[in-house]
């Protein structure tokens, strides 16, 4: 039984239109007629035409629906004149009509030409997504196209030929949050920065916006910062798009918003991303993906002066030893090197100088002490240090300079941590 056939919808058909041609082959094809001599003659050399369907395929696809491409052969093996045929089309989805139309061109084909019109069929995807009955729990959906070619001829009448075809077509599918990932790309003393990542995947065959995307960045369930990712292209068919938020976070801002960070080593932080979408076939649709992490908590080590103590003596020369005490308040151990200083007593330069002695392993938690030893052969301070130690006098010190600070956790990048300490002490005999 042949299936009904709406003629209401008008489809494109790529090609022109030559309507009096066809008015001028169907009169001269009637006065042949007219006599029965004639008909007999014209009807015995009537070949009946050729009409075949080469290809039904996806021309064109995108958010909005589907553009299919139906292309058909229609042959002429008269050596007269034979009018263009009326096609008839309709799609069925779960065997319900789902759109139809006709195609009249009006066109008169020459003795033994051909022609192949492409037949342009577009389908809504919100209409698909209603005939498919799905929102979202389908990847395709099976259709039928139903084809009627219907030549009216002068002497014949209706000749039609019938073709079916069956495919399916992609339906529109959500996007999704995948591969979450936490780094922290750069530390020091005076803050981080960190890297938050993940990829968007855009399952469908075509191109579609890219969603707006927020956040909010928590530090142990405290909001902190929150923001808006927006992106200028598309994402694009079938690939990853990866989304990298990169977030500054200063101590100092920190600690002052939240005042029990600095007493504790680490924290737990996490990013919460949040998307809405609407896509045919789905309702307004809410995407979210949560991102830990471990947040270290950094304090700068305090430096103190160590003292001066005396190691050996004579008439020509004095060995004495100095140095600092690094109390680190971190949970995590440093190591320092390249310390640069310049050491005065009672405002008259002693040493200035460098200790590149290897490096000084700094332990979470403790006290470290760096010693440097000097040797003044000078006279005129050996006699002045001298008259100190043999009086007991208190001298005025200040040393001044810098320590090169790295290792550390992970992503510290080092750093250059400076002192300047001033004060009071007397020197101690240590023969």
């Amino acid at each position: 039984m042949k299936k009904r056939v709406n003629k209401s919808h008008k489809t494109e058909v790529l090609g022109k239109s030559w309507l009096p041609r066809f008015a001028a082959a169907a009169l001269v094809m009637l006065a042949v007629c007219l006599s029965s001599s004639s008909c007999r003659t014209f009807g015995a050399a009537f070949r009946q035409p050729g009409v075949f369907l080469h290809s039904v395929d996806i021309a064109a696809i995108n958010l909005q629906g589907i553009q299919l491409i139906c292309s058909m052969e229609v042959e002429n093996p008269n050596s007269f004149d034979l009018p263009f045929p009326e096609i008839d089309w309709e799609i069925f989805i779960n065997d319900s009509s789902f759109l139809s139309g006709a195609v009249t061109e009006g066109q008169v084909m020459g003795p033994g030409s051909s022609r192949i019109p492409d037949i342009r069929l577009d389908l809504d995807y919100t209409a698909l997504v209603g005939a498919a009955g799905s929102s979202g729990d389908l990847k395709e959906i099976e259709y039928q196209l139903v084809l009627e070619t219907r030549f009216l001829l002068p002497v014949q009448g209706e000749w039609i030929a019938n073709f079916e075809h069956q495919g399916k077509l992609p339906l529109v599918q959500m996007i999704s949050f995948r591969d979450p990932s936490f780094e922290i790309t750069n530390l020091d003393f005076n803050g981080l920065d960190v890297t938050f990542s993940m990829n968007v995947d855009n399952p469908n065959l075509f191109p579609i916006p890219f969603p707006d995307i927020s956040y909010n960045y928590e530090v142990r369930n405290n909001g902190y910062i929150t923001g808006m990712v927006g992106h200028p292209d598309l994402l694009q068919a079938g690939i990853l798009s990866p989304v990298n938020i990169r977030l500054r976070i200063e101590y100092s801002d920190l600690y002052r918003s939240f005042s029990v960070l600095k007493t504790i080593g680490e924290a737990a932080c996490l990013l919460s991303l949040s998307s809405r979408i609407s896509l045919p076939g789905f309702s307004q649709t809410r995407l979210f993906m949560d991102i830990p992490g471990i947040l270290p908590l950094l304090k700068t080590p305090v430096v103190s002066f160590k003292g001066i103590s005396v190691k050996a003596i004579t008439l020509s020369k004095i060995d004495f030893e100095f140095g600092w005490n690094v109390n680190n308040p971190n949970i995590f151990s440093f190591e320092a090197e390249d310390i640069r200083y310049g050491f005065l007593v009672n405002d008259t330069f002693w040493v200035q100088d460098r200790l590149i002695e290897g490096v000084t392993k700094i332990a979470p938690g403790t006290e470290t002490i760096i010693l440097a030893t000097v040797t003044i052969n000078t006279p005129s301070l050996v006699k002045e240090l001298t008259d100190i130690i043999t009086k007991g006098k208190d001298v005025s010190y200040n040393l001044k300079g810098a320590m090169t600070i790295f290792s550390g956790p992970a992503g510290f990048s080092g750093s250059s941590m400076s002192f300047d300490l001033n004060g009071r002490i007397r020197p101690r005999l240590n023969l």
